[in-house]
């Protein structure tokens, strides 16, 4: 590593570079401002964090309640099964 003097902070001394600078003087000349690779613009614009509205929290609420009753019905229909499933297996150990 060379001991190099320039000014970082506006502080004057012995000039260690950071890890991220050595990497940086190592990249291609046209990659030399970011080690990080370019990021893709996004289709849609992205949300800042705002309060809900009455309105968004009833919709929210309601999809919600929505999935947990629809969830709830697999479940019911999951051990109704299960349980049908095992009466006939008993009924066959009995005969």
């Amino acid at each position: 590593m060379e001991l190099q003097f320039l000014s970082r902070n506006h502080d004057i001394g012995a000039y260690f570079p950071t890890f991220q600078e050595r990497v940086n003087s190592m990249l291609p000349a046209q990659q030399a401002a970011s080690a990080a690779p370019a990021l893709e613009p996004e289709d849609s614009p992205a949300m800042t964090p705002h309060l809900p509205t009455n309105e968004e929290v009833q919709q929210t609420l309601a999809q919600v309640e929505q999935e947990a009753a629809q969830q709830s019905d697999e479940l019911i229909q999951l051990h109704s099964g299960l349980n049908e499933q095992r009466v006939a297996r008993l009924l066959g150990l009995l005969d």
